[in-house]
């Protein structure tokens, strides 16, 4: 397309070119096969766009945008907290706390408030005897001792009379 077109084809394709540029323009086309064939192209898809624009009087209904905010806040969810303000919510909540204190209750209840120590107790074992103790340097010197402190008391032998080897 040469120069004389394109500097106008704007204003041509709208129709809002001035009387002087439009004779010029048509000179141009009437001389020029190329610039007047892909102006034709142009003018038939401008046609074509044109069938596509929206009428002018394409407005929303009067209370459209009213109705829209209206259906925008009925869809919006309930915050988590709301939960605790319904009353099904309230009597499950109640229920289950009340179950759950009067597990604990009876959890006090029955729990004896003095710890004995039983006999098979390692503990009670441990304290009971006047055993060998383990270091902590070699482990199996530890090992062997406390394998040696318990065979002792399984078997009711003092620990004095069992050899605790020193490797």
């Amino acid at each position: 397309m040469h120069q004389p077109i394109e500097d106008g084809l704007e204003d041509f394709l709208s129709g809002k070119v001035d009387s002087h540029r439009y004779q010029g323009l048509e000179r141009h086309l009437s001389v020029c096969a190329e610039c007047r064939d892909e102006v034709g192209q142009l003018v038939e898809q401008v046609t074509l766009l044109r069938t596509l624009r929206a009428p002018a009087d394409a407005e929303p209904a009067p209370g459209f945008y009213a109705r829209v905010m209206d259906r925008i806040e009925a869809q919006t969810g309930n915050s988590f907290w709301s939960i605790f303000l319904e009353p099904a919510f309230g009597k499950r909540l109640m229920y289950a706390s009340l179950a759950l204190f009067v597990v604990l209750t009876s959890a006090v209840f029955q729990t004896n408030s003095s710890s004995t120590a039983t006999e098979s107790d390692p503990m009670t074992i441990m304290a009971g005897y006047d055993l060998p103790h383990a270091s902590g340097d070699d482990p199996r010197h530890d090992r062997e001792v406390v394998l040696v402190n318990l065979a002792t008391y399984s078997t009711g032998a003092t620990a004095s009379a069992l050899p605790v080897s020193s490797d």
